[in-house]
């Protein structure tokens, strides 16, 4: 694992968001960003959407996408674009056209194989981590972990009674960049069993770095 202890959550968006931004500056071209759900990534979104952020990017370039989402409509509360959109994307210049919500997992494929063709190479991949180690909505235990063809599905886990949309890990292990952004203290056994060498979902992602607050990095 490549790991970074920061102090702080706030540390942690921080980080993120300057990540991202260098990133998004680097790329000529087209940026294509896939956004994580869950509550620790929404900081980094506030920080993108104001200022000295905001200010240093070319918004006209960003296409967003997502890593996964829970089947319900667009502006449920728990939807992962709506979280995103009420952090980030109602506030910023990102032409609608590109900004690409995910509602069914045959279209969403189909979507990214005509952008990306070979495989989907996202400039910058967000995830996240539960506190059981899943990311995306890839879980513990779950046949969806076993994909090895399709980029989207819907799994056959329902959480919290919600059907699920994702990614698969050969779709996320196809990113250019992955960021993990990890917080609490929650969060420090799973960090710990997959820096043991545990199999959990988050750690089976490739090539991540992983920003870490000091709540949530192993001993």
């Amino acid at each position: 694992m490549r790991l970074e202890r920061l102090p702080d959550c706030d540390a942690v968006a921080r980080a993120a968001a300057d990540r991202i931004v260098e990133a998004a500056g680097a790329t000529p071209g087209r940026f294509a960003i896939a956004l994580a759900g869950g509550s620790t990534p929404q900081a980094t979104y506030r920080l993108l959407a104001g200022p000295p952020y905001a200010d240093r990017v070319d918004w006209s370039r960003w296409h967003v996408f997502f890593g996964d989402e829970r089947q319900v409509p667009l502006d449920h509360p728990e939807s992962n674009f709506r979280a995103a959109a009420d952090a980030l994307l109602d506030h910023v210049p990102i032409p609608s056209g590109q900004i690409h919500p995910l509602t069914d997992a045959d279209q969403y494929e189909g979507l990214l194989r005509s952008f990306f063709g070979e495989a989907p190479r996202f400039d910058v991949l967000l995830l996240g981590m539960g506190e059981d180690g899943h990311t995306a909505s890839l879980f513990p235990g779950s046949v969806a972990l076993r994909e090895e063809e399709r980029w989207v599905i819907e799994p056959p886990d329902v959480v919290k009674g919600m059907a699920r949309l994702t990614l698969t890990l050969p779709a996320l292990d196809a990113a250019r960049r992955t960021l993990f952004m990890v917080c609490g203290d929650s969060k420090r056994e799973a960090l710990a069993r997959i820096g043991a060498g545990e199999p959990l979902p988050a750690g089976l992602v490739r090539d991540a770095d992983w920003l870490v607050d000091q709540a949530a990095a192993p001993a």
